[in-house]
């Protein structure tokens, strides 16, 4: 059994080793792999941002409800994406959730993001239709989800609206509690920190 196990943590050491190998060998000449990110792949407070066209990593705001729906809190996450899939990237560090017992995701189980588009300053969230279908909550349910999503997209600095589609169509409502017939502004009012 120890012989097995001392088996496992050498290959699992070789296998890091390996891949640690192969990361260096992307990095430009004289760069050790070991410096920060530079100033311009750093998030300031408030905004997003990604560095070059081809994937990167991007320092996002993402917002949850508090357990007792009292509000949202924005919680930080970093994620790898290419500049053109940097609100998908946002949309669905969202929808991955938090360990953070005190925060919770209002989000059904079995909703899936389909895509986001970016139309002038209008962000277009295509959910299928699991995020009707699956949605249990009320009022205060449907306005946390909406305004986690849009929330967390108007966290970009060019994005000002964010409008919910279901299968690619216009939807007039979660569960019949808010009008998302137009697209939706920044809800600041939800956020609690």
């Amino acid at each position: 059994m120890k012989l097995r196990n001392i088996l496992i943590l050498a290959l699992v050491l070789l296998c890091t080793a390996a891949l640690a190998g192969c990361d260096k060998e992307k990095l430009p000449a004289g760069s050790s792999g070991s410096e920060p990110l530079s100033s311009s792949s750093s998030l300031a407070a408030g905004s997003s941002s990604v560095s070059g066209k081809s994937a990167g990593v991007m320092n996002i705001k993402v917002y949850y409800p508090d357990v007792n729906a009292v509000g949202l809190v924005g919680v930080e996450k970093t994620v790898k994406a290419a500049e053109a899939d940097k609100y998908r990237a946002a949309v669905e560090a969202l929808l991955a959730g938090t360990e953070d017992k005190r925060l919770t995701t209002v989000f059904p189980k079995k909703a899936k993001l389909l895509k986001v588009t970016v139309s002038g300053d209008t962000a277009r969230v295509d959910f299928d239709k699991n995020l009707i279908k699956g949605f249990v909550g009320g009022s205060t349910g449907e306005e946390m989800l909406v305004g986690s999503v849009v929330n967390t997209l108007t966290e970009f600095p060019e994005i000002k609206k964010v409008q919910l589609l279901v299968e690619g169509k216009e939807i007039d409502s979660l569960s019949g509690h808010l009008d998302l017939t137009r697209p939706m502004t920044r809800m600041d009012e939800l956020i609690t920190r």
